[in-house]
C-alpha cells in the first residue's frame, strides 16, 4: 500500500521542480526527500521521477500518481475533521432502544436532556423487549439498550454485552381496594394462592418471572388473563376479579380501587440496566446518554402509589 506522507512529499517536488526546494518546504534534508521518493517507487513497483545532473522530472506514473494526491489528502482532512466533530459532540448518531415502562418514565427527561446538551447528535428511540434489543446490539443495529431482568428470569447476556445498572425496581402485588389482603402493610405471596391471576403473554420475562415467584412460595397461580398492557392489568384488579405482580416502574399510578403492597418475607423485584457493546463507552454519544441516565434515575421522585 501507498504511503501517503511519501506521496505528499512527492507532490512537494512535483510543484517546487526540486529536490532541495521540495526539502526546505517541507523542513527535510535533500537526502530525506530522495530517500522517501525511493521508498515510494518500491512501494508503486514503478519509477517515478526521472533523475537529471542537475533536475527531477515526474514520470508519466508520477504525474498520475500527484493527480491522485490532493484528492487523497482531502479526503484524510475530511475524515479527521468529520473524526473531530463526533469527538466533540457536533455531529453523529445514538441509535437507541427501550423497554416501554423505561421509555415512558425514564426516557422522556433523558431525550430531552440529551437533545439540549447534544442539539447536533440525531437520537433515535425504539421500543423493544430485553431480548430483541440485546440481540440488536450484538448485531450492531444498536448502540444502547434499556434492559431488565426479573427475580428468577436472568438475562441471557454474553460477553459481546456490557451491563450498566441503573435502578433496583421492586415488585410489588397489586390487589383490589376491597381484599382482605389490602388492609396488611405486607403480603405473602402464598396467602394469594386460591386467588385469579392476571399476568403478561408469553412473549414478555414478567409470565415466566411470576410462575416461577408463585412456585417458589409453593404454589402454581390460576393463571386467567393475559395481557401486556398494565393499564389493562388494573382495570381488571379494580374490578375485583384478580391480583399480579407489577413493578413499581410499570405502574407510577394507581386507580381508585387498586393498592399495590410490598411481598414478604422475601421481597421480590427486577433489575434494569443500559446495555452496550463492550468498548462502545466510549464513544462519545454512548458515554453522555450514561451519564444522563445516571442523573435522571438518582433524581427521580420516591415512589408513592402504595398507598
Amino acid at each position: 500500500m501507498l504511503d501517503v506522507r511519501r506521496m505528499r512529499v512527492l507532490r512537494e517536488v512535483a510543484n517546487r521542480g526540486s529536490i532541495t526546494a521540495a526539502a526546505q518546504a517541507l523542513s527535510f534534508s535533500p537526502s530525506a526527500v530522495s530517500q522517501q521518493i525511493a521508498a515510494l517507487e518500491r512501494e508503486a513497483g514503478i519509477a517515478l521521477v526521472e533523475r537529471g545532473p542537475r533536475s527531477i522530472r515526474l514520470t508519466e506514473a508520477g504525474h498520475a500518481l500527484v493527480g491522485h494526491t490532493d484528492e487523497v489528502l482531502a479526503r484524510l482532512q475530511a475524515a479527521e475533521l468529520d473524526i473531530q466533530a463526533i469527538g466533540a459532540m457536533r455531529r453523529g448518531t445514538l441509535r437507541m432502544a427501550s423497554f416501554p415502562t423505561a421509555y415512558a418514565t425514564i426516557m422522556p427527561g433523558a431525550i430531552a436532556e440529551f437533545r439540549q446538551r447534544h442539539p447536533t447528535v440525531e437520537l433515535t428511540l425504539t421500543e423493544a423487549d430485553p431480548r430483541t434489543s440485546l440481540n440488536r446490539l450484538r448485531m450492531g443495529d444498536l448502540d444502547l439498550a434499556l434492559v431488565y431482568e426479573y427475580d428468577f428470569v436472568p438475562l441471557a447476556t454474553d460477553e459481546a454485552v456490557e451491563l450498566v445498572h441503573l435502578l433496583d425496581d421492586p415488585v410489588n402485588v397489586i390487589l383490589p381496594r376491597s381484599h382482605p389482603a389490602a388492609r396488611k402493610p405486607t403480603v405473602r405471596l402464598e396467602d394469594l394462592a386460591g386467588d385469579p391471576w392476571i399476568t403478561s403473554t408469553s412473549r414478555s420475562s414478567c409470565h415466566a418471572f411470576v410462575r416461577r415467584a408463585c412456585k417458589a412460595a409453593g404454589f402454581t397461580p390460576n393463571v386467567t388473563m393475559e395481557s401486556d398492557d398494565h393499564g389493562v392489568w388494573q382495570g381488571i384488579v379494580a374490578a375485583g376479579v384478580g391480583v399480579a405482580l407489577a413493578s413499581e416502574l410499570s405502574l407510577p399510578v394507581l386507580l381508585p380501587n387498586v393498592v399495590a403492597r410490598p411481598i414478604a418475607p422475601s421481597p421480590l423485584g427486577r433489575r434494569v440496566f443500559a446495555a452496550h457493546r463492550v468498548g462502545a463507552a466510549r464513544a462519545p454519544a454512548v458515554a453522555a446518554m450514561l451519564d444522563i441516565l445516571g442523573a435522571a434515575v438518582a433524581a427521580r421522585e420516591p415512589y408513592a402509589a402504595t398507598a
